[in-house]
């Protein structure tokens, strides 16, 4: 492809021919006016002198331009060289900074494959073991299942066997009071009972708290009912069972009544067992609650003798 140096030249090549044949061509007619011994007339003169000055300053013209455009382009091509000197800089330096080539790229995409193919075969092997794993649990599941609805059954007979013992031992126990009438109202019933306690009647007296508290087991004297429950036991020094009946007091009435008395009750009872040490807690405890009770001067004395034992 031809560019603009090549037309400036062309151009300029044809200003000079043209020049060069005028310039002869009026040597020519000059010298065979001389030859011949005549002039050429004076208008005639100076239209080709005007006509070589007018080619002359064309000439110079064309020059100029030419110049300014060999200039431009010298300009343009500088140009050129820096912005590829300046991207061979870029390329060094990221060859430089990563270290890196093509190859380099394509060993770490095969890195990249081989891992991916391993992690899918891991992942494989891995789905393979939970479902191994998966299997045993339902099959663990279904055994705790059966030995749940197994263990529930037994829990159901178990239970079933207690109620119907506690409704034989009810009877029984009826069947030992056969002379006496329960009252219907729960406050008579309950001096019925109390009465017995008073009588020394300590059997009779249970069996009667017992009915009591199966009627009315959230009733405003079932606190106490349980607690003379207990206090029959420790009268026939049976202690332990006296003491599991006051926890109970404790536990199922912590704000009625006879709680505290309870708390005091639970002191003796392991007093009276040799369990000095553990009376403590209860009797001191007893004594905080209730520093001005007449029944503290008792619990203070206690403590004072249990500390004297251990």
């Amino acid at each position: 492809m031809r560019g603009p140096a090549f037309f400036l030249w062309g151009g300029l090549s044809v200003l000079a021919s043209r020049w060069i044949e005028a310039t002869a061509l009026a040597a020519i007619v000059i010298y065979a006016g001389a030859a011949s011994g005549c002039w050429v007339k004076t208008e005639v003169g100076k239209q080709m002198q005007a006509d070589i000055v007018a080619m002359q300053t064309e000439l110079e013209v064309v020059k100029k331009a030419h110049a300014e455009q060999r200039a431009e382009l010298a300009r343009r091509l500088d140009e050129v060289d820096k912005r590829i000197a300046g991207l061979k800089l870029v390329f060094e330096e990221y060859r430089r900074v990563t270290g890196r080539n093509a190859a380099d790229f394509g060993v770490e995409i095969a890195q990249v494959k081989r891992h991916v193919t391993e992690m899918r075969g891991q992942v494989e092997v891995n789905g393979h073991r939970l479902e191994v794993i998966e299997k045993r649990l339902r099959i663990i599941h279904d055994d705790l299942s059966s030995q749940k609805v197994d263990a529930r059954r037994r829990e159901d007979d178990r239970l079933k066997k207690e109620e119907e013992a506690r409704k034989k031992a009810e009877e029984a126990a009826k069947r030992k009071l056969p002379g006496i009438v329960r009252p219907a109202k729960q406050e008579d019933f309950y001096k019925l009972a109390h009465g017995m306690v008073e009588a020394g009647q300590y059997k009779a007296a249970r069996i009667l708290f017992e009915e009591f508290l199966e009627k009315w087991p959230k009733g405003s004297y079932s606190d106490n009912a349980l607690y003379w429950i207990g206090e029959s036991y420790y009268a026939e020094q049976d202690y332990r069972k006296a003491a599991l009946t006051f926890q109970r007091v404790r536990k199922e009435f912590a704000r009625g009544d006879k709680a505290s008395d309870a708390l005091l009750k639970l002191g003796y009872c392991f007093f009276a067992m040799g369990m000095y040490r553990e009376s403590l807690p209860f009797l001191r405890e007893f004594v905080q609650s209730n520093p001005k009770s007449t029944l503290a001067k008792k619990a203070r004395k206690k403590i004072r003798e249990a500390q004297k034992k251990l």
